[in-house]
């Protein structure tokens, strides 16, 4: 039996003074706020950084992590396969670097971008220096004529992409330009192997130009997706070719232990079983994340909800496919729609360091709407190192991120929070299996008696899941013997994860206790618990049952934890 972190319960105070009850309204609650008052100094929401050639240094990423980074985002789609396990290597050296200053294992969550060939226009007529312009109500042919691959001009453009004919007039096609923007096209008139365009948006283009059709639905089985049915690890004769096909980047993905994938412009389940029969057996623990880039995406949410893991949303991509006026509108949709599955949401968001003040609203408006994970683009060729040769990119890199951390933590402080806890469908259907029901308790009593952790040990993270659909009023402390969980739990809001790596216990209350001791000294660590305050306890009474069957209340005490054998 471990004490004593119990305390007399005539010692808890049965209100703070600080405290007020939760008003009726969100109109009273925001007319009732303090402005003067600090929010909690733990972030619930994650904050998830590109890794790139740019800063790879081991030193730079771990100033990253120390500012509030705590998702690592790689895109493979131009590196080689011996620069991305440079980067992997610099990145581990980086959280082990760091892990080792905290005295425990910070668990850095992993994801990568895997994307397959794109659609891309042909070779120009005069060489691959050579540009064009498009003029603004001008027309143009699009044509996958092989005759025109390598002799493109201004009144013709080859398109490496059997579906073009596909498309139907007023349709849109976006191609990639060398000025600022995209170029957008209207279709005209379909042909046999060809379309015609009106130039909407003109731009400079030249050879090998990106191209963005997403009115055509994906075809999992087109000629340039590698056959993977014998699909291994990578091979060391391609260890020297950059990642062209979407299964070498999931191979690799699955070889460095990778904790999610991003499969972009996901439009329906077959994309997403795709990819997963790519990661077959192997790779069946690496979550995986669909990208909304289109409206077809869109109107398929719930289908890309039920087979994905979570979902990803670019704002700016979206944009190109749907009327910038309806985007706050999409953006509410799917965040509602994720918060009411129970499955995490990451959202870009943009930090322009030239104009700071641009970006608070938006970002918290994301967390006041329920986003997992904040996506940050952040800009290292900045405009201002021509004005100052001093200009430290990274620094500057380090500042945005705690920025963005300040952000978040103080929208999390002003939720109203009878709108973001309970989910009415969990809460008052049946519960047939015993972690749900479980977890609904143990968030009910954690909003009656106002504690301010939860605390849960667990091997998979499905408890500590489903604890965060449930919307509790306070954080969660995940307790895990399992690294890769531990990362992966990053993804979901208001989750702390800890890696719980002590010697094995002779019995198995002792086992509980222990990592519970742990928990606690974690939370005193990080300011979340003080004396008097109440926390939940989330646990099993016996080995190898595979859910929690415990619930327990208990205060804590001023004095640190010690086993009573």
């Amino acid at each position: 039996m471990a004490l004593p972190w119990h305390i007399p319960l005539e010692a808890v105070s049965s209100l703070k003074e600080n405290e007020r009850p939760v008003e009726s309204s969100q109109l009273l609650h925001y007319c009732n706020l303090n402005i003067h008052k600090n929010p909690c100094e733990e972030l619930q929401t994650g904050l998830m950084c590109e890794i790139g050639m740019n800063n790879k240094e081991p030193s730079v990423i771990q100033r990253h992590i120390a500012s509030g980074m705590t998702v690592a985002r790689l895109n493979l789609r131009d590196l080689e396969p011996d620069a991305s396990a440079q980067l992997i290597q610099s990145i581990r050296q980086a959280v082990f670097n760091y892990s080792t200053e905290l005295d425990y294992v910070y668990p850095l969550a992993l994801i990568v971008d895997v994307r397959g060939p794109d659609i891309v226009t042909g070779d120009l007529k005069g060489g691959p220096r050579t540009m064009i312009e498009l003029v603004q109500n001008g027309t143009i042919r699009l044509t996958t004529d092989p005759s025109w691959r390598e002799c493109g001009t201004v009144d013709c453009l080859f398109i490496g992409y059997d579906h073009l004919t596909e498309l139907h007039p007023s349709d849109i096609v976006y191609i990639d330009s060398l000025t600022s923007g995209k170029i957008k096209l209207s279709v005209l008139e379909v042909g046999d192997d060809s379309i015609e365009c009106n130039i909407l948006t003109g731009g400079t283009i030249g050879a090998k130009m990106t191209v963005r059709i997403s009115k055509v639905p994906n075809d999992v089985d087109i000629s340039n997706k590698k056959n993977h049915e014998n699909f291994d690890l990578i091979s060391s004769d391609s260890s020297q070719q950059p990642f062209e096909y979407m299964e070498d980047q999931i191979a690799w993905a699955v070889a460095f232990d990778i904790d999610a994938v991003l499969v972009p412009n996901a439009q329906n389940s077959q994309d997403i079983r795709y990819v997963r029969n790519i990661l077959s057996e192997k790779g069946k623990h690496i979550l995986v994340f669909a990208c909304i880039d289109s409206v077809l995406g869109l109107d398929n949410i719930d289908v890309l909800l039920s087979e994905a893991d979570g979902i990803y949303i670019d704002k700016c991509v979206l944009s190109t496919d749907l009327p910038v006026e309806k985007i706050f509108i999409a953006q509410k949709v799917i965040l509602a729609k994720c918060n009411y599955a129970g499955k995490p949401c990451i959202c870009k968001a943009v930090i322009n360091e030239q104009i700071p003040t641009l970006c608070v609203t938006d970002i918290a408006n994301l967390v006041l709407d329920g986003a997992d994970v904040l996506s940050l683009e952040l800009h290292y060729d900045s405009p201002l190192k021509k004005f100052s040769p001093s200009f430290d990119a990274f620094r500057m890199a380090e500042h945005c991120i705690a920025a963005a951390a300040v952000i978040c933590r103080q929208a999390e402080s002003i939720l109203w929070q009878p709108k973001t806890y309970g989910n009415l469908k969990l809460m008052q259907n049946t519960l047939e299996e015993p972690s749900k029901a479980v977890c609904v308790s143990a968030v009910e009593l954690a909003m009656r008696s106002r504690a301010v952790v939860i605390i849960c040990l667990t091997n998979s993270g499905r408890t500590a899941k489903i604890l965060s659909h449930g919307k509790p009023t306070c954080p969660i402390v995940a307790v895990t013997r399992s690294c890769h969980t531990a990362r992966q739990l990053r993804f979901w809001r208001g989750i702390r994860a800890m890696h719980y790596f002590e010697d094995p216990k002779n019995t198995w209350i002792l086992e509980v206790e222990s990592r519970i001791h742990s928990a606690l000294d974690y939370c005193k660590a990080k300011r979340m618990l003080t004396a008097g305050d109440a926390y939940v306890v989330v646990t099993s009474l016996r080995r190898g049952v595979g859910y929690c069957d415990s619930v327990r209340l208990l205060y804590a005490s001023a004095r640190d934890t010690i086993f009573v054998e």
